[in-house]
């Protein structure tokens, strides 16, 4: 009977144990998904930034390239 007991006890054991790994994945892919999409927004903002603010020497270089590539 304790043996049964002890069998029982160990499967229960497993069973908790996998379903807190299960957990704990989930959570890590949703702290990962969370993480690229900040850096996606980081890298969206930054292009945004770049283009309003005026650059005038970055204007005279794409001028010359299109003019080069114009003729």
């Amino acid at each position: 009977m304790i043996k049964l007991l002890s069998s029982l006890l160990s499967l229960l054991d497993r069973l908790w144990a996998a379903w807190s790994d299960n957990k704990l994945r989930q959570q890590g892919r949703q702290e990962a998904m969370k993480e690229a999409a900040d850096e996606v927004q980081r890298q969206v903002d930054l292009a945004e930034y770049v283009d309003t603010t005026p650059d005038s020497e970055r204007d005279e270089r794409l001028r010359t390239r299109f003019d080069a590539a114009a003729r």
